[in-house]
């Protein structure tokens, strides 16, 4: 098994233990919380995240897009691209702090009327931008490592444990609801700390405030790609988080809540994304600057394939067991109005999952203005689309614009790197990989209507994991599926290795 496919495994089990504790997480604020609180939660981290995107003023990509050159050029100690990396975002954060207190009014006047409770909180988005925007840098840090495995691990998994303890504190009344909101806050702390001591024990954290001569001569290429960068991240951030703030203004936190679970459910289909694209940049990055179109061909077509299949195993396995599940957990009855939904936002996660690399191939690549400028026009767009959409049709209307969106942007997208470097990843596996599930969820559904949800999900859950597995094999569908399965063979013993 080749190091990239094992570490992009270790790295989705570790994603995918983290998704079951925040989806224990996501179910236990339904249950436990009221719609209102629990949209509130949603909210202010979605702020958090976007007021992050500010102020990490495109480090992250910074770090990914010239590490190859300070790792060729400069040993660890006289490298200065992690100090400059931490410089610029200390500055980003303190420009961000104090700009909150501008959009008070702001915030007052457009969620007072439908989300009060959002107002009231308002300032506790600040820790939350605080501690992910350094999360994020020492991320990109580990990236850069190849340390993934241990930075999913904080990142998916430290963080949701804790958020689990302290819903778990709630729930057996330890601590009142205002303090868990305020404690909520501060989870990314957990994540951050865990990270940064990791790093400072393995001697990774190496401070300089010695400007190199590699800083001297690269520093115009680098400004003008942080800036672009900038613009590019808070596009893509304010895209994802605008329908969450839109719904709260609009119709009320209840209503984000709804959205949150069904966005959630989503969300582990999106899993692997994070994985595999934290695994294959770096590659990425080396083949541009090895000019080895071969290589960039290859990642490109396996990570579309190996997304496409995943993304539509998981979206099958949510779709057959949704309205049983919802059921099954006793959740207020609000909550199984987003089944349409559900629907529209798989769509458009599976549609960008399945163009694979796409967008890390362009931002690597010399021409990797196109994605900041695509990610404006998309935000252009995405703001009008989604504020008219949700105000006509609510929360189906959220999922109907990032739909459409989805389609255009990740198209053009497509159709740039095919026409600039001949690179496209779809082949006949593309087809089987989208007809498969379809027909495992129409099986599923018309041969399992038992009067017991447990049971249903069970049944279902079986037989649609049983055929997806059989026939990607049978069918060779993705190299990467297959080699998992013969290594998984050769380590029971069932065949022998070579």
């Amino acid at each position: 098994m080749s190091l990239l496919r094992k570490k992009s495994i270790v790295s989705i089990v570790w994603t995918y233990i983290g998704f079951i504790f925040g989806a224990i997480n996501i179910f236990l604020s339904a249950r436990y919380l009221s719609p209102e609180y629990n949209g509130l939660t949603r909210v202010i981290v979605e702020m958090g995240v976007l007021f992050s995107s500010f102020a990490t003023f495109g480090v992250p990509t910074l770090l990914a897009k010239f590490y190859p050159y300070y790792n060729d050029r400069l040993d660890r100690k006289n490298s200065d691209l992690l100090t400059l990396a931490l410089v610029m975002a200390t500055i980003g954060f303190i420009l961000l702090a104090a700009s909150t207190y501008f959009l008070k009014p702001l915030i007052s006047r457009k969620f007072s009327g439908k989300s009060p409770l959002l107002v009231d909180y308002y300032y506790l988005a600040l820790p939350i931008a605080f501690f992910l925007t350094y999360l994020n840098i020492l991320e990109a840090h580990a990236w850069n490592l190849f340390k993934t495995v241990i930075s999913n691990f904080f990142k998916e998994v430290a963080f949701r444990i804790a958020n689990l303890v302290l819903l778990g504190a709630y729930i057996f009344h330890l601590i009142s609801l205002d303090t868990f909101i305020i404690l909520f806050s501060l989870l990314y702390g957990v994540s951050f700390l865990g990270l940064l001591i990791y790093m400072i024990s393995i001697g990774e954290i190496n401070i300089t405030f010695k400007i190199s001569k590699l800083t001297r001569r690269l520093w115009r290429m680098m400004v003008p790609y942080v800036l672009l960068m900038l613009a590019g991240n808070v596009v893509t951030i304010f895209k994802d988080s605008f329908d969450q703030l839109a719904i709260s203004s609009l119709h009320g936190l209840e209503f984000a809540a709804v959205f949150t679970l069904v966005n959630y459910m989503v969300t582990s289909i999106g899993v692997p994304q994070r994985s595999v694209v934290s695994i294959s940049f770096p590659v990425i990055a080396r083949a541009w600057k090895e000019k080895n179109m071969d290589k960039l061909k290859d990642v490109y077509a396996k990570t579309s394939i190996t997304l496409l299949l995943i993304s539509t195993f998981l979206f099958g396995l949510v779709w057959i067991n949704f309205e049983d599940a919802l059921t099954f957990l006793q959740l207020p009855a609000i909550y199984l109005t987003g089944k349409t939904t559900l629907l529209l936002l798989a769509l458009a996660k599976i549609v960008e999952l399945g163009t694979g690399a796409s967008g890390q191939i362009i931002i690597s690549s010399r021409k990797w203005k196109f994605e900041s400028y695509s990610n404006m026009i998309l935000l252009a767009s995405s703001v009008p689309v989604n504020y008219l959409m949700i105000k006509e049709y609510d929360i189906e209307g959220a999922g109907a614009a990032v739909l459409i969106l989805m389609v255009i942007f990740n198209s053009i997208r497509f159709f740039y790197l095919w026409y600039n470097y001949k690179l496209q990843p779809f082949n006949i596996k593309t087809v089987y990989g989208i007809a498969m599930p379809i027909v495992l969820i129409l099986l599923t559904t018309l041969l399992v209507n038992t009067a017991w949800p447990l049971l249903n999900i069970a049944l279902r859950s079986i037989i649609y994991v049983a055929g997806f597995i059989t026939i990607t094999l049978l069918l060779n569908i993705s190299e990467d599926a297959t080699g998992v399965f013969e290594t998984v063979k050769k380590r029971l013993g069932i065949t022998k290795p070579e």
